[in-house]
């Protein structure tokens, strides 16, 4: 099960890499803070998703859903680009690790397995993909 300094473990490291990257790559200053919150916000509640037993691509869809939804809100409030808010709040869910164990997979002829790591990898990124479009859907104005 899961326990609140597992959570709070969580939201400083979601913290951390959303901020690391706003810097890495230069959001505005003021934006900053409300970007990791936003990416301590997504990161944690995929994390209490999968602890619950979420399967991945679910709990990354909603996490990046509420990126998406917040990231919204915070530009409109801001008078910022959303993807300032999104795309660091996105980018702990990035499926990193088994993108890498596909390249390792696939170095040493295991075919299967890294066939199996592409899969989870596309899945996942997939999901991010479509959170963030549904939640761009739900908060699209229209000015016909």
């Amino acid at each position: 099960m899961i326990n609140f300094t597992d959570l709070l473990t969580q939201a400083i490291l979601g913290v951390a890499v959303t901020a690391g990257f706003g810097i890495l790559f230069n959001v505005p200053p003021e934006t900053l803070i409300y970007c990791a919150l936003i990416g301590a916000g997504g990161h944690t509640l995929r994390f209490a998703l999968r602890a619950v037993g979420i399967s991945n691509e679910v709990a990354t869809f909603c996490g990046s859903f509420a990126v998406g939804l917040v990231g919204y809100l915070m530009a409109r409030r801001l008078q910022k680009p959303r993807l300032i808010f999104t795309v660091t709040g996105i980018i702990s869910m990035v499926p990193g690790i088994p993108a890498y164990q596909m390249i390792i997979y696939f170095s040493r002829s295991d075919t299967l397995n890294g066939l199996t790591s592409a899969v989870r990898a596309a899945l996942v990124a997939g999901a991010i993909a479509a959170g963030l479009s549904t939640a761009r859907l739900l908060t699209e104005i229209r000015t016909d």
